[in-house]
């Protein structure tokens, strides 16, 4: 009796599971880009945007007459099987010059914004991280550049640097990152008190580490909206820089130098296949980033209901 008592196994409690199996947490990154393929506009405009980019890149191979040959003979032709979009008074195909231009367009609005974020997100994560002497200056000095006329002062320093493609990019860039540096400062404010950011600093992780790794990452969010918005107004001005004469220079097309040849009043009444693509164009183009950053904005907001 007794050996059958040592033998005996103690029962195993029976494990009972009410309901479904928990699910797996959902990371940030995972959560934000299923609301954005959620967000009907945003993957439109993303659609409208890559065809763009695309046809902007294979623009060599997908025209057929070079977007800088003289052709006296087919002056102002109308859109035709020859010429899809018909000619300028020079002859020149204007398939070609539109696809071209879309290329220096938006290659302006892409490396505009890369040096307004680079410029906005270091000033912001500095002055919102150190705080004190360090936050004053520079938001003063932010501040000081915001009561800036933007646009007449993009005129005067791409008259002064003498206009080209480059200078376009280097005034817009300069110009444009005020806003997103408060927004960075804001976020670091906010984060800089966090757990996680106290932990490290006990740790005596150095502060550029901390900048970097553990409060940078958390504000990607704000930042990719931002830039995404940018990106927008830079190739509107980069469009009215080119109208006006100070941006990209003939022979190389442009959407905004297109506009500005098809300017006089009997083109416009007479000649409308000169000044609707790439007007249109510019159009499209703008509404659909800014589609993406409104899908990027709802993406990132708990608060969306997406």
């Amino acid at each position: 009796m007794q050996s059958q008592t040592l033998n005996a196994s103690p029962a195993e409690p029976s494990v009972v599971q009410i309901g479904p199996r928990p699910l797996r947490s959902e990371s940030l990154t995972r959560r934000a880009l299923r609301r954005f393929r959620r967000h009907r506009l945003a993957m439109f405009g993303l659609l409208v945007l890559n065809v763009l980019i695309l046809l902007s890149a294979l623009a060599p191979q997908i025209s057929r007459h070079s977007p800088y040959d003289f052709n006296l003979q087919a002056r102002a032709v109308e859109p035709s099987g020859e010429h899809w979009l018909g000619t300028d008074r020079t002859g020149r195909d204007l398939w070609a010059r539109v696809v071209l231009g879309g290329r220096v367009s938006l290659s302006v609005g892409i490396v505009a914004v890369a040096l307004s974020t680079t410029l906005g997100v270091a000033i912001g994560s500095l002055a919102g991280y150190f705080g004190g002497t360090l936050d004053m200056l520079l938001m003063r000095f932010t501040d000081m550049v915001m009561t800036f006329p933007s646009l007449i002062i993009l005129i005067t320093l791409v008259a002064v640097l003498e206009p080209s493609i480059y200078n376009s990019m280097l005034a817009i860039g300069l110009l444009s990152w005020p806003g997103l540096a408060r927004i960075v400062r804001g976020q670091f404010l906010s984060l800089r008190q966090a757990e996680f950011v106290t932990a490290a600093h006990c740790l005596g992780v150095p502060a550029w580490r901390i900048i970097l790794l553990h409060i940078l990452p958390n504000t990607l969010g704000p930042i990719i909206v931002a830039a995404t918005f940018g990106m927008g107004s830079a190739i509107l001005l980069e469009a009215g820089l080119s109208f006006l004469g100070l941006g990209v220079q003939p022979p190389q097309p442009s959407w905004g130098n297109m506009l500005r040849d098809a300017a006089s009043p009997t083109t416009l009444e007479s000649m409308p296949w000169m000044w609707v693509p790439p007007g249109v164009l510019i159009i499209i183009s703008v509404l659909s980033v800014n589609f993406i950053g409104d899908g990027l904005r709802d993406a990132f907001d708990p608060r969306s209901d997406l």
